[in-house]
């Protein structure tokens, strides 16, 4: 719903190229929080006085396991909620006309937690000092996924400098606990459902999730479950050794065999349809073993890390008990005097697939290709992200669309600078389309 003082596409980009300086100087500050899950608040406090500047007061939604627990999209925590909060800005047209009045809404929401750095040494600079190098910002969180957010900020932003603000309501979230739950957006949900704070979930019209993908719509994303495995063996003296049962070698044997049922379920034949074209969209991961006391003994125990992608329909526990069962199955196999125990903790979460034909979703592909001259592709996803919750928990069109990011979870992580403009001009495009524009009070 254009308005007469619309802009065009032409002045967007004009507009939004002048709000470089502040896309880099804001996401440094960003960056420079360090927020690994678990600890976001030095970002939260960044992000909460960004929003400050752009004239929105934040609700500080605090995040709280037991009111979320009953939930189906509930995973078992990884960090304690210590007091914790996501931030929830509106902007909300003047007038405060009644329920129903408004243009039409956007709400943005994205998370400020980041994955550990990994040694310091190895990255160019060290990880929370953001710096520009040839058209790339740097930093852990750079890319996944606070340059994605700050694009959302400068797209407010922009158009206050063309003294214009949104006729409907456009929100910004900024939650917690997306890399190893997504509790925080559940804790969001749960707020905007029961109408714990001034905003409501009938607000929002559509929901936007800037994740760096590379400006794709997102068409579907795989289920992702974190398992704990502990296997309990017999210590013995090096010398003695068979006398002893050794885990770290079993844990070793366990993984390989769970790499024969990840070829498996990638098998053409077991594909789900939206990833058909996908190479290798199933992805078994060991990310953390621990084990062994003394390097002359035998160790006791060993405890394996480990994700696990599945598509989408099958639910999560499903996959947990699918997995668990071969897990069992192959200790056994192994060696029957072994003991394993399984912590299903971290990730629960089960795959969804977008519809990208709704309104507001062809509207999104409609402002990218105004500012780019070409129809975004569209991405079958082989990780999982926090729009499975407005897929799967509302009625809201919901889609993936961020700037493009190298390194995320890895060294010298960064996102394109240019490609956030572009982002940002998309972003402001459609909430001229989605929303409309008026003269700013």
């Amino acid at each position: 719903m254009p308005s007469l003082t619309s802009p065009d596409t032409a002045s967007i980009q004009a507009a939004v190229a002048r709000q470089e300086p502040y896309l880099v100087e804001t996401l440094s500050r960003l960056v420079a929080a360090a927020s690994p899950s678990g600890a976001e608040q030095p970002a939260v406090a960044v992000m909460e006085a960004a929003l400050a500047e752009l004239g929105l007061a934040s609700e500080r939604i605090v995040l709280d396991s037991h009111l979320l627990a009953n939930d189906p999209l509930f995973s078992c925590p990884c960090d304690p909620d210590g007091g914790r909060y996501n931030l929830l800005a509106r902007h909300v047209p003047a007038g405060d006309p009644g329920p129903g009045e408004w243009a039409r809404s956007v709400l943005f929401n994205g998370h400020l937690d980041v994955v550990p750095t990994g040694p310091d040494d190895l990255w160019t600079r060290p990880p929370y000092e953001p710096w520009v190098a040839d058209g790339w910002l740097h930093g852990r969180g750079a890319g996944d996924m606070k340059g994605g957010l700050v694009c959302a900020l400068a797209a407010l932003r922009t158009l206050h400098d063309l003294g214009l603000e949104p006729a409907g309501i456009v929100g910004f979230n900024a939650v917690l606990d997306e890399e190893n739950t997504g509790n925080g957006t559940l804790a969001t949900l749960h707020a905007l459902r029961h109408a714990l704070g001034k905003a409501r979930l009938t607000d929002f019209d559509a929901v936007i999730i800037p994740e760096p993908f590379g400006e794709t719509l997102m068409a579907a994303q795989v289920g992702v479950c974190w398992l704990f495995v502990t296997l309990t063996g017999r210590p013995a003296h090096v010398a003695y050794m068979g006398q002893g049962l050794n885990p770290i070698e079993a844990g070793i044997a366990l993984v390989a065999d769970l790499k024969l049922l990840e070829t498996e379920w990638n098998a053409p034949e077991n594909r789900h349809p939206a990833f058909e074209g996908v190479e290798h969209p199933i992805n078994f991961n060991l990310g953390r073993i621990e084990g062994g006391e003394w390097s002359s003994s035998v160790p006791c125990t060993c405890t394996l890390g480990l994700r696990f992608g599945f598509f989408p329909g099958m639910p999560a526990d499903e996959a947990i008990a699918l997995i668990s069962a071969r897990i069992r199955a192959k200790v056994a196999q192994i060696n029957a005097d072994l003991t394993v125990e399984i912590v299903a903790k971290g990730h629960r979460s089960p795959g969804c697939v977008y519809d990208l034909d709704t309104p507001a979703m062809q509207l999104l592909a409609g402002a990218h290709e105004k500012i780019n001259g070409q129809p975004p592709r569209r991405l079958a996803c082989t990780a999982t992200t926090d729009g499975r919750h407005f897929q799967l928990g509302t009625t809201l069109p919901v889609t993936n669309y961020g700037p493009l990011a190298r390194h995320i979870h890895g060294i010298d992580e960064a996102v394109s600078i240019e490609s956030m403009k572009r982002v940002t001009a998309t972003m402001v495009q459609f909430i001229v389309d989605w929303c409309g524009v008026r003269p700013r009070a």
